[in-house]
Order: structure tokens, then C-alpha cells, then sequence
């Protein structure tokens, strides 16, 4: 269904299976590998496993842990080789090209049982520049998969920090059930949506140069108790056509 003011340039709705390992064409060597090719011919870069998470410093292991089946994008996490593994999947939205300048961002997401500790969620754009934190960086949602939901809009401004930032509002419920989250980042704002109500509304330093959208999973300074799954029923990319 069109949104006014948005032009759909990207959906997966995972109906083209792909077993586990089938993720594994990334490496070190070749990080624009794609790993995987959806029904409409979308397609999906990721992480190869020379890449470290942020706060274990542990290895993504897309390889292990991805894979499609019964309309879903599953995410098994769980410890690989004595270490908590995670992906971290970015669509290809133009050409050979992950970014654009602005844009909508949608995912229908849900875990499969509600004590997955150890693991934590940013769903993020990430400055193609890598000049960070100065191009900025917008962040939702973010944190562990045992909820809250909330997230971060990083300003984009000169001599930014790492906390040059506004925190959304957070949500106390979970992943439990389905959620559709949703990123609107045009010239003036940018917006957070859970089940299309509005966590954030940010006009202070908003990006003004392309960014990728990451799909991010990984281990979190917590505990776990025990791995489980990160579903995606489907995600929807737009690009912003210039409507107010």
C-alpha cells in the first residue's frame, strides 16, 4: 500500500528458503559478497566473521547462525565455538549501493521466547562515511531482547560524541509477540514507530549524508542463560520522494 510522500524501493518478505551455512559466502576477503537472494530478487550483504560485535568482541557468524524457512529470516543465537554468535545483515538498495540519503525503514519482528538473555537488538543506520560521530548514526529499536523497547537518535553535528544524542521514549513491553518497528528519517526529523505509535520525534542534527540500514544481533555485557531465535517476517525499505 503506497505512503504518502515515500516511493518503496525494497521488500523481502523471506519466502525464498535458505538453509543454515547458506550465509557463509562472506568473508574477510570479499565483505560485498551477497549472501542471499529474496523471491524479488532483493538482495543482502553481511558481516563476514572477521567482524567483532561491540561489547564481547565476539566474531558475527552469519554462517551459523542465519537462515529462511517458513516465510521467516531466523536468527538461531546461541554459543558458537565456546562464544555467543550473532549476525548483522544490511540490505542492497540501489545498484550495488546499502545507502541512500533519508528514508523509511520497517521490520515485523518477534523472538521466539521471552528469556533470551545475553543477546541484544540495534536495528541501526550506520553513516556510509564511517566518519562517526560527526555524520551520526540512528539507532531503533535498540537493546536486549528481553525488552524494553526504545532507541537512540545520535545527532549528526560537528564535534559530536558518542552521547550527543536523544534517548526515545521506552516502551516497557517486549518481543514476545509480533512488533512492526519502524525508522522515518527525512530532512527535518527523525521518527520512531512501535505498531505506529510515535516513540521519538528528533529535529536536532539530522544525518545529511547516505546511510546503510544494519540488521544487527549480537552479544550484549549480560549473562545468558540460554540462546533462541530473533525472527523477521518481512521488511520494507522506502526512499523519500521530497513531500512534506
Amino acid at each position: 500500500m503506497p505512503i504518502p510522500g515515500w516511493r518503496e524501493v525494497f521488500v523481502d518478505d523471506f519466502t525464498t528458503d535458505a538453509p543454515t551455512g547458506s550465509f557463509a559466502n562472506a568473508d574477510c576477503g570479499n565483505p560485498n559478497a551477497i549472501v542471499y537472494t529474496g523471491t524479488e530478487d532483493t538482495r543482502w550483504r553481511t558481516y563476514p566473521e572477521c567482524y567483532l560485535d561491540t561489547y564481547n568482541r565476539n566474531p558475527y557468524r552469519a554462517d551459523e547462525v542465519l537462515s529462511v524457512h517458513d516465510g521467516v529470516l531466523d536468527h538461531h543465537l546461541r554459543e558458537v565455538d565456546g562464544r555467543r554468535a550473532g549476525a548483522n545483515l544490511s540490505p542492497v538498495l540501489h545498484g550495488d549501493d546499502q545507502g541512500q540519503v533519508y528514508g523509511r525503514y520497517s521490520a515485523r519482528i518477534k523472538v521466539s521466547h521471552p528469556m533470551i538473555t545475553g543477546y541484544r537488538l540495534a536495528m541501526l543506520l550506520w553513516p556510509q562515511s564511517e566518519n562517526w560521530p560527526e555524520d551520526g548514526e540512528i539507532n531503533f529499536p535498540e537493546g536486549p531482547l528481553t525488552g524494553p523497547i526504545f532507541g537512540f537518535h545520535h545527532w549528526a553535528e560537528p564535534g559530536a560524541t558518542p552521547n550527543s544524542q536523544d534517548l526515545s521514549d521506552v516502551d516497557p513491553s517486549t518481543y514476545n509477540d509480533w512488533r512492526v518497528v519502524t525508522i522515518e528519517w527525512t530532512p527535518w526529523a527523525v521518527r520512531f514507530l512501535l505498531d505506529d505509535r510515535v516513540l521519538l520525534e528528533s529535529n536536532r542534527g539530522i544525518p545529511t549524508t547516505p546511510m546503510r540500514w544494519q540488521l544487527q544481533l549480537e552479544s550484549s555485557l549480560y549473562p545468558a542463560i540460554g540462546g533462541g531465535h530473533f525472527y523477521v517476517d518481512w521488511v520494507t525499505v522506502h526512499s523519500w520522494d521530497g513531500a512534506p
